[in-house]
């Protein structure tokens, strides 16, 4: 009997193994050839978060604050949404170069382990370890959703966990046991709580299903097992606080809180060109950002679905059950409302749908119903199966063709057409040899092999039509580059002082990136602290104030480094710029820049940012924390505007005067750099290896005062006569007050590697330290042993109050919520335990 139960789960894992690993071969990816998937989120955010997670494991030094976030930052709400599946404590056996190779095994290990989830529902369901069960393990695990979004990998863990939620379920209602479905919600929540907690949602719909399907509303104990689910529910989700309460109070910081009422209306999310989804190539990675559900599900579980209520073999009740199921998540996509809850009420920044797994889950099971009724005996409901499952893939790719020819027709503008014919005619030729094996199965039962070898053909083929339009990076140069990168940040980081800044401005490892890469993640990727970031859970706060000093920000989820000025590189101890040039690394230090905190006038209270207003808002800022008036940024003496139109682009022609010695900017927002052309004395001005569409400060080169200059902008931005426009930082002014900064800047002693910052400090008078540390309640200070005041202060940094003398400065970070997670955790697991000893003892009293 064990022996079975190894053969049958072990299969499951095997064949999955097998497909990925063709899937995987035939791109070339790593470990089956040179290329890695460096492309959307997992190159450009994952692959940096599980490198940290790995330097973190490996070193033993856990900690949950990191200087290499933007100006640094909780780093649980990533670990919480991104790194904690166990999967991920595989990444000790790989090298940081090796990430990417460590990432496609672990989508290849999630996947298989998929099938093993998925076939141990359907033995538990159907009470049979039966072959045929591979067929429905296969397609769940290589449904449309895995092959749309398998790159997101954390989402993963997620497709696991829905068959074990769904046996819990079970189990609660058949069997009054509540241990499985408690464990199940548990680690669902804290592998990815995002997609856990669709999955709680989707317990309470299966509840309801099996409670259908099993008359439970009319039995008389049906509140005791009600009552019993809702408390092994609520009790799952509070003994996840550990998790969920800092990750709450985490994320209530970033821009996820915003509110659009138009998410919430009761609009449709697509129409019938949706039904191409259902066929071989409905999505492609192109489509990534916007595209309809991802319910591929392959032909054969299409036509058992439909022959499901065809079939005079199953019940109208039981149908009636199904169409409950399916229509509640069915509608939960198509209605905008409800999709919005769906995703924790928030709209999803592309990659739509999904929870469409769900979807497929619950059709694939229907489909397995539809097979135990024994509907492929029946020749007539296959026929019609086959031929509406025909149907509905030409009318989706009808719809898909013939609607922009309309909306052509009406006067607007032309669509692109997304779809590819040659994928309409492999659907309809694989739902023809589907429908065509499924008659000729009830002859011979050897056609489950080819049964089994169509469903394994279309998943490849489904799964190898996203990866077509997908571009790879090259592993061998990644790794390369890695290394170089990697040993000059060590040798920059290893000469600078522990509180400083470093800055990696263009990078050689673009050169293994498919799409274009800008560096946001390079910090935490090479351990330095640094400015930018690329992250969901980046703080709006410190976005905010970074923006409103002058720096590029595409959008909520990003901060660029570009955009500082000489002042802002002081503000935030930036010590050194690292840049690749040709085949060498270019390294510019900063030698007057302060460290991450230093002494400044009491001045610095009153100071407000003011939106829109970068320049303005650095010459006040230094005013304030210098306590004088001094004018730090001059305006240009402009001597005349000349405009003229180039095409559909307007060229003005200034020409001004310096009013001091020091650094040339230019700000106006909005302004988008990467559509405009922008002239210095007849030369170019290079914006910036990353793309600004949006505001961020230029620097136009180094002037002499009372130098005339020439500068002409082809743009389409209307612009004006303003002398705002371009101002110069008088050097000699500003180096005597970072001078000043400096020599009374905090002597930072520990690494940053840990949730401590310790330095030293002589005060010569009584004074604010400015930490350029974003102010956070975790924080806590300690002067000379003392615990003192954190101030927040410039929208989003902290101050302390230091009286005359020498001291010893102490910051201590606690993650906000972390402690009262783990109270409420411990009591919600010894509240379920005392709850499963009473159900057993009532139980028991009931059976005697």
């Amino acid at each position: 009997m064990a022996k079975r139960y190894v053969r049958y789960y072990s299969g499951a894992f095997i064949i999955n193994l097998i497909i990925i690993s063709i899937i995987f071969a035939c791109t070339g990816l790593v470990p089956f050839g040179s290329n890695n998937f460096l492309s959307s989120d997992l190159g450009t955010q994952y692959l940096t978060f599980l490198t940290e997670l790995r330097r973190q494991i490996v070193s033993g030094n856990l900690h949950l604050y990191l200087f290499s976030q933007s100006l640094g930052d909780n780093f649980f709400p990533v670990m919480s949404y991104y790194l904690l599946s166990p999967f991920n404590l595989l990444l000790v056996f790989f090298s940081a170069r090796n990430i990417p190779i460590a990432a496609d095994i672990l989508i290849m290990l999630k996947i298989s382990t998929m099938g093993v989830t998925m076939a141990f529902f359907l033995k538990e369901y159907f009470q049979e370890r039966s072959v045929a069960n591979g067929i429905f393990t296969i397609a769940y695990s290589f449904c449309g959703f895995v092959a749309s979004y398998f790159y997101d990998l954390m989402w993963l863990d997620a497709l696991i966990m829905l068959p074990l939620v769904a046996v819990g379920v079970m189990r609660v209602i058949k069997h009054h046991q509540y241990v499985l479905y408690y464990f199940s919600i548990l680690f669902s929540i804290i592998f990815n709580y995002y997609l856990g907690y669709m999955l709680c949602i989707f317990s309470v719909c299966f509840f309801i299903y099996i409670g259908l399907e099993d008359n439970l509303f009319h039995q008389q104990d049906k509140w005791l097992v009600i009552r019993r689910y809702l408390i092994s529910s609520v009790l799952a989700g509070l003994s996840s606080a550990v998790v969920l309460l800092p990750t709450l109070i985490g994320m209530l910081k970033t821009a996820k809180t915003s509110f659009n009422i138009l998410n919430y209306l009761p609009s449709a999310r697509f129409g019938l060109e949706a039904l191409t989804q259902l066929g071989i190539g409905g999505n492609s990675f192109d489509q990534r950002l916007e595209h309809g559900p991802s319910v591929f599900m392959t032909s054969t579980i299409l036509i058992l679905l439909l022959s499901y209520y065809l079939s005079s073999r199953v019940s109208n009740r039981d149908k009636q059950n199904s169409v409950f199921l399916l229509g509640i998540l069915l509608i939960s996509m198509f209605v905008t409302t409800f999709n919005t809850m769906w995703h924790m009420f928030q709209n999803p920044a592309g990659f739509p749908f999904r929870n469409s797994f769900i979807f497929s889950f619950a059709c694939i099971f229907i489909a397995r119903k539809a097979w135990q009724s024994g509907v492929v005996n029946e020749l007539d409901v296959i026929t019609k199966a086959t031929c509406i499952a025909g149907i509905l893939i030409c009318l989706g790719y009808l719809t898909e063709w013939l609607l922009p020819k309309i909306i052509e027709k009406l006067g607007f503008d032309s669509i692109s057409l997304n779809y590819s014919i040659d994928y309409f005619w492999l659907s309809l030729v694989c739902i023809i040899l589907s429908g065509l094996t499924l008659l000729l199965l009830n002859r011979n039962k050897n056609f489950l092999l080819i049964l089994f070898l169509m469903v394994g053909f279309e998943v490849i083929a489904n799964f190898n039509s996203v990866m077509a339009t997908a571009d790879f990076g090259n592993q061998a140069i990644y790794q390369n580059e890695f290394d170089r990168e990697n040993t000059i940040l060590k040798e920059v980081k290893d000469r600078s002082n522990l509180g400083h800044r470093i800055i990696v401005s263009k990078s050689g490892l673009n050169k293994a990136f498919p799409e274009k890469y800008n560096n946001y993640n390079d910090p935490i990727l090479f351990n330095i602290n640094g400015l930018s970031l690329y992250s969901s859970t980046l703080n709006q706060n410190t976005l905010e104030m970074m923006k409103n000093l002058g720096y590029f920000s595409l959008n909520v989820r990003r901060i660029s480094y570009y955009g500082g000025t000489k002042l802002t590189n002081a503000l935030l101890g930036v010590y050194y710029r690292v840049r690749q040039w040709g085949s060498h690394y270019h390294v510019e230090e900063n030698y007057k820049a302060p460290t991450l905190g230093f002494l400044a006038d009491n001045n610095i209270y009153d100071f407000k940012m003011r939106s829109g207003q970068a320049l303005s808002n650095q010459e006040r800022l230094w005013q304030a924390l210098n306590g004088n008036s001094t004018e730090y940024f001059k305006n240009s003496l402009l001597t005349s505007m000349q405009q003229s139109v180039i095409g559909n682009q307007k060229l003005y022609t200034y020409q001004l005067t310096t009013r001091a010695t020091g650094p040339l900017y230019f700000y106006v927002t909005p302004f988008n750099y990467d559509k405009s052309k922008i002239y210095v004395n007849g030369k170019r001005i290079k914006t910036s290896s990353i793309n600004v569409y949006k505001a961020a400060t230029l620097y136009l080169g180094n002037f002499k005062r009372n130098k005339q200059v020439e500068i002409r902008i082809l743009t389409n931005k209307t612009l004006g006569l303003n002398p705002r426009y371009f101002q110069s930082l008088d050097q000699s002014k500003f180096d005597l007050s970072v001078d000043n900064f400096k020599r009374r800047s905090l002597n930072v002693k520990s690494d940053l590697n840990h949730d401590t910052v310790r330095g030293s400090i002589n005060v010569d008078q009584d004074a604010p330290l400015l930490l350029s540390i974003p102010y956070d309640d975790g924080w806590s200070a300690y002067v000379d042993g003392k615990k003192v005041k954190i101030n927040k202060v410039v929208s989003n940094l902290m101050a302390i109050d230091l009286k005359k003398g020498q001291h010893n400065v102490v910051l201590n970070y606690q993650v906000p919520g972390l402690k009262l997670g783990w109270l409420v955790s411990a009591v919600a697991v010894i509240l379920f335990i005392s709850f499963i000893l009473i159900v057993r003892s009532k139980d028991k009293l009931r059976d005697i």
